[in-house]
Protein backbone atom coordinates (compact mmCIF):
# COMPACT_ATOMS: atom_id res chain seq x y z
CA UNK A 1 0.00 0.00 0.00
CA UNK A 2 1.36 3.88 -1.04
CA UNK A 3 0.74 6.70 0.96
CA UNK A 4 0.17 10.03 -0.05
CA UNK A 5 1.54 13.52 -0.82
CA UNK A 6 -1.39 15.93 -0.49
CA UNK A 7 -1.77 17.25 -3.86
CA UNK A 8 -0.86 13.99 -5.71
CA UNK A 9 -2.69 12.03 -7.78
CA UNK A 10 -4.04 8.18 -7.26
CA UNK A 11 -2.24 5.69 -8.83
CA UNK A 12 -4.73 4.64 -11.94
CA UNK A 13 -4.85 0.92 -9.96
CA UNK A 14 -6.28 3.08 -6.67
CA UNK A 15 -8.95 3.78 -8.42
CA UNK A 16 -9.51 0.91 -10.62
CA UNK A 17 -9.36 -0.96 -7.17
CA UNK A 18 -11.79 1.29 -5.27
CA UNK A 19 -14.29 1.16 -8.47
CA UNK A 20 -14.24 -3.00 -8.44
CA UNK A 21 -13.88 -3.37 -4.52
CA UNK A 22 -15.98 -0.22 -3.12
CA UNK A 23 -13.32 0.97 -0.42
CA UNK A 24 -9.85 1.80 -0.67
CA UNK A 25 -7.55 1.94 2.45
CA UNK A 26 -5.03 4.69 2.01
CA UNK A 27 -2.65 4.46 4.93
CA UNK A 28 -0.76 7.54 5.89
CA UNK A 29 -3.62 9.90 3.89
CA UNK A 30 -2.92 11.85 7.81
CA UNK A 31 0.05 12.01 9.63
CA UNK A 32 0.49 10.79 13.29
CA UNK A 33 0.41 14.25 15.25
CA UNK A 34 -2.77 14.79 12.86
CA UNK A 35 -4.51 11.48 13.94
CA UNK A 36 -3.65 12.54 17.46
CA UNK A 37 -5.45 16.12 16.86
CA UNK A 38 -8.48 14.21 15.85
CA UNK A 39 -8.46 11.86 18.77
CA UNK A 40 -7.93 14.34 21.15
CA UNK A 41 -10.58 17.07 19.72
CA UNK A 42 -13.30 13.70 19.80
CA UNK A 43 -11.96 12.63 23.25
CA UNK A 44 -12.93 16.54 24.21
CA UNK A 45 -15.89 16.69 22.62
CA UNK A 46 -17.29 13.24 24.23
CA UNK A 47 -16.19 14.34 27.44
CA UNK A 48 -18.99 17.12 27.45
CA UNK A 49 -21.92 14.41 27.62
CA UNK A 50 -24.05 15.73 25.21
CA UNK A 51 -23.72 18.57 22.44
CA UNK A 52 -27.54 19.55 21.39
CA UNK A 53 -27.90 18.38 17.51
CA UNK A 54 -24.76 16.71 17.50
CA UNK A 55 -25.05 13.77 20.06
CA UNK A 56 -26.50 12.52 24.69
CA UNK A 57 -24.35 9.88 25.98
CA UNK A 58 -25.68 8.38 29.15
CA UNK A 59 -22.84 7.12 31.61
CA UNK A 60 -20.94 4.31 30.88
CA UNK A 61 -22.43 2.10 33.82
CA UNK A 62 -25.93 2.81 32.66
CA UNK A 63 -25.13 1.74 28.85
CA UNK A 64 -23.29 -1.85 30.30
CA UNK A 65 -26.63 -2.11 32.71
CA UNK A 66 -28.76 -1.73 29.53
CA UNK A 67 -26.17 -3.87 27.28
CA UNK A 68 -25.43 -1.47 24.79
CA UNK A 69 -22.23 0.49 25.47
CA UNK A 70 -22.67 2.49 22.13
CA UNK A 71 -25.21 4.15 24.33
CA UNK A 72 -22.59 6.30 26.10
CA UNK A 73 -20.76 6.32 22.63
CA UNK A 74 -23.69 7.26 20.34
CA UNK A 75 -22.63 8.79 16.80
CA UNK A 76 -21.83 12.31 16.87
CA UNK A 77 -23.97 14.04 14.02
CA UNK A 78 -22.11 17.46 12.33
CA UNK A 79 -18.99 18.11 14.29
CA UNK A 80 -17.51 20.44 12.32
CA UNK A 81 -20.79 22.84 13.52
CA UNK A 82 -19.24 22.57 17.16
CA UNK A 83 -15.26 22.03 16.30
CA UNK A 84 -13.22 23.94 14.09
CA UNK A 85 -10.88 21.29 14.20
CA UNK A 86 -13.51 18.88 12.90
CA UNK A 87 -14.43 21.88 10.21
CA UNK A 88 -10.64 21.89 8.96
CA UNK A 89 -10.07 17.69 8.72
CA UNK A 90 -13.70 17.89 6.90
CA UNK A 91 -12.11 20.28 4.20
CA UNK A 92 -8.54 18.58 4.58
CA UNK A 93 -7.21 18.76 0.85
CA UNK A 94 -5.38 14.91 1.50
CA UNK A 95 -9.66 14.06 1.65
CA UNK A 96 -10.37 16.47 -1.89
CA UNK A 97 -7.26 14.86 -3.26
CA UNK A 98 -8.56 11.61 -2.80
CA UNK A 99 -12.28 12.12 -3.42
CA UNK A 100 -11.59 14.34 -6.62
CA UNK A 101 -9.68 11.17 -8.14
CA UNK A 102 -12.13 8.51 -7.17
CA UNK A 103 -15.35 10.88 -8.26
CA UNK A 104 -13.92 12.25 -10.67
CA UNK A 105 -15.18 15.67 -9.98
CA UNK A 106 -14.95 18.21 -7.19
CA UNK A 107 -16.21 16.86 -3.67
CA UNK A 108 -18.71 19.04 -1.40
CA UNK A 109 -18.76 17.95 2.37
CA UNK A 110 -22.32 17.86 2.42
CA UNK A 111 -22.15 16.40 6.08
CA UNK A 112 -19.50 15.45 8.89
CA UNK A 113 -20.15 12.18 11.47
CA UNK A 114 -18.02 10.82 13.57
CA UNK A 115 -18.55 6.83 14.96
CA UNK A 116 -16.72 5.94 18.06
CA UNK A 117 -16.18 2.21 18.12
CA UNK A 118 -15.47 0.96 21.75
CA UNK A 119 -14.47 -2.64 22.60
CA UNK A 120 -17.07 -5.15 21.95
CA UNK A 121 -19.43 -2.65 20.66
CA UNK A 122 -21.01 -3.72 16.97
CA UNK A 123 -20.27 -1.89 14.01
CA UNK A 124 -22.17 0.22 12.18
CA UNK A 125 -24.66 -1.71 10.20
CA UNK A 126 -25.27 -1.16 6.38
CA UNK A 127 -27.38 1.38 5.37
CA UNK A 128 -27.81 4.35 2.43
CA UNK A 129 -27.60 7.47 3.00
CA UNK A 130 -29.28 8.80 0.30
CA UNK A 131 -32.49 9.03 1.73
CA UNK A 132 -31.26 10.95 4.69
CA UNK A 133 -29.45 13.11 2.25
CA UNK A 134 -32.38 13.79 0.24
CA UNK A 135 -30.20 14.30 -2.92
CA UNK A 136 -31.83 13.68 -6.61
CA UNK A 137 -32.24 10.61 -8.74
CA UNK A 138 -30.63 8.59 -6.05
CA UNK A 139 -27.36 9.24 -5.76
CA UNK A 140 -24.89 11.10 -3.54
CA UNK A 141 -22.07 11.00 -6.79
CA UNK A 142 -23.58 14.83 -8.21
CA UNK A 143 -26.05 17.40 -7.39
CA UNK A 144 -26.80 18.05 -10.64
CA UNK A 145 -29.59 15.88 -10.82
CA UNK A 146 -27.96 13.94 -13.53
CA UNK A 147 -26.56 11.10 -11.16
CA UNK A 148 -23.34 10.19 -13.07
Amino acid sequence: MSTLTVGAALDPKQVAAFQREGYLVMPGLLTPVEIAELRAMFDELHARASIPGCFKAVPVQEARAQGDILLAYPRMMHPHRVSGVAMRYMLHPAFATVLRDLLGEEPIAAQSMFYWKPPTARGQAFHQDNFYLKVHPGTCSKSDGTGT
